[in-house]
């Protein structure tokens, strides 16, 4: 019986592969946590969002893979719900939809 060498097998490479691939969109799905929340808008400007929430901290949203026709007409104080995700850098919310609230 002659011993099995794992190193040259390619069906031992491609499982190498497999389990990289899963931990990575594992951690890649785990990374951008999803977020749904109310704020009051303080500023725009370009693509970027700033909003507080109702216990007065101040987030960034990014506004890059939002339609310009949803935010288009929100003005200071305005009351919005923003849609997103976190990212991994976690320094501001990545908007997915910005939804203006009725006065």
């Amino acid at each position: 019986m002659r011993p099995c060498d794992i190193r040259g097998s390619r069906g031992a490479a491609a499982l190498m592969a497999l389990a990289l691939l899963s931990v990575l969109s594992v951690g890649a799905s785990a990374a951008d946590a999803p977020v749904h929340f109310q704020a009051r808008v303080l500023w725009i400007a370009g693509q970027t969002l700033m909003v507080a929430t109702d216990d007065d901290r101040s987030i960034a949203v990014d506004l890059t893979h939002v339609a310009q026709d949803q935010y288009q007409r929100l003005g200071s104080n305005d009351r919005v719900v923003v849609t997103g995700t976190i990212p991994t850098e976690r320094n501001r919310v990545v908007a997915a939809s910005i939804e203006q609230l009725e006065p």
